[in-house]
């Protein structure tokens, strides 16, 4: 092989590498990027413990979503009921600080055993009833999730 045609083929393989790498990375952004987010958290109110998983799902380019909240509900160390609801959401924004309105709370009744008012003892209002509103500053920690704070104050990690 003559220096020409090394030099043309290897021009050849570092561009097809570098179209491969391209769209390899296209297709594993929109994997990685996903409108997500969950977390699990443990919340203690008298003598009861609440274990509870959130998990985000959200549209950027619509301003609205879906949380999932499942989870139990113990008294005195005997499980009493369980949720399971979705809270479905939209919000405005300032900066990084987020206003989220529930629009809609549509509760799975073979799951769900627990009264309103005994989950609204334990969760803010926008996770219990429609048309009420919560207020989260979201900080961005790069790809792997979000950082929920309340002032200066951390409330929960929501990871991808």
């Amino acid at each position: 092989m003559s220096k020409k045609t090394i030099i043309t083929l290897g021009a050849v393989f570092l561009f097809a590498g570098v179209l491969i790498g391209a769209i390899y990375n296209i297709f594993m952004s929109k994997y990685y990027d996903k409108q997500e987010c969950s977390t699990s958290l443990v919340v203690y109110y008298q003598n009861v413990r609440a274990n509870i998983t959130l998990n985000f799902m959200y549209s950027l380019e619509n301003q609205n979503g879906v949380v999932a909240v499942s989870g139990t509900y113990i008294e005195d160390n005997k499980l009493k009921g369980r949720i399971r609801r979705d809270v479905a959401y939209d919000w405005n924004e300032n900066q990084d600080s987020y206003h989220l309105h529930s629009t809609k709370i549509n509760k799975f009744e073979i799951i769900e055993t627990l009264p309103d008012e005994l989950l609204a003892n334990i969760l803010p209002d926008f996770y219990v009833y429609p048309d009420k509103d919560v207020s989260y500053s979201i900080l961005n920690q790069g790809t792997h999730g979000f950082l929920f704070t309340i002032g200066q104050r951390p409330l929960f990690y929501c990871s991808r």
